[in-house]
């Protein structure tokens, strides 16, 4: 079942300390954990860590073999990077079982192009992956959706996901994608036409004549 295999080797000490010597050792601290299963300790090698990695998306199942007869299959759950030298720091395992159904994240990937667009409507992605549950051997790497009928106005849900050897558990209200619908530039153009051509108007009306000062009355006489 497991597509890539690395090397590691079981550890007793934990700590600060003890991770901080195995880093300056080119080696990653890790620990393997899952549903009925003891916590283990490891050591990887960096370098052969990341030249597998490399090679896997984001579910692929790992065959970890920690000396002797003795190995698991995981996945990586979680991965710690240094801030400044990218490097991984720790990496977190889960342990699957091969009948026993487990929860992922999976990518969502939007094939075609939406009619939509024709009419000038904009396409957008709001989310961009969903979880699902299946067992570890029918995990996709991918789930496509064909967007090629969606018109403006319109949007995927995760209820519009076909099932297939998986469940999504994902909310299935949540909204995946959607086309905008674009209005009208002549219409929206209209309003402000009208305000300029009132205003070119009134600038163009004659002023008002401006009213006569009444004569002074003569004075009367002593």
């Amino acid at each position: 079942m497991a597509e890539f295999i690395v090397n590691a080797e079981v550890r007793n000490k934990v700590g600060k300390g003890d991770s901080k010597k195995l880093r300056a050792k080119n080696q990653i601290p890790g620990v393997i954990y899952g549903k009925d299963f003891t916590p283990v300790h490891i050591a990887l090698s960096r370098t052969e860590f990341e030249k597998v990695y490399s090679k896997c998306n984001r579910n692929s199942i790992i065959q970890l073999k920690l000396g002797g007869a003795e190995s698991r299959e995981v996945i990586v759950r979680d991965k710690q990077k240094d801030a400044i030298s990218h490097a991984y720091t720790h990496i977190d395992f889960q342990a699957i079982q091969k009948n026993v159904p487990i929860r992922v994240e999976v990518d969502l990937e939007f094939t075609g192009t939406p009619i939509g667009r024709k009419s000038g409507g904009i396409f957008t992605t709001m989310c961009k992956q969903v979880r699902i549950e299946c067992l570890p051997d029918k995990i996709p790497q991918v789930i496509q959706l064909d967007v090629t009928d969606l018109d403006a106005g319109q949007s995927l849900h995760v209820s519009d996901i076909k099932a297939g050897n998986f469940k999504v558990v994902t909310n299935q209200k949540i909204a995946l994608c959607q086309i905008s619908q674009i209005k009208d530039e002549v219409e929206e153009g209209a309003p402000a036409a009208a305000a300029a051509g009132t205003a070119a108007a009134g600038a163009a009306a004659p002023a008002a004549p401006a009213a006569a000062t009444p004569a002074a009355a003569p004075a009367k006489g002593k």
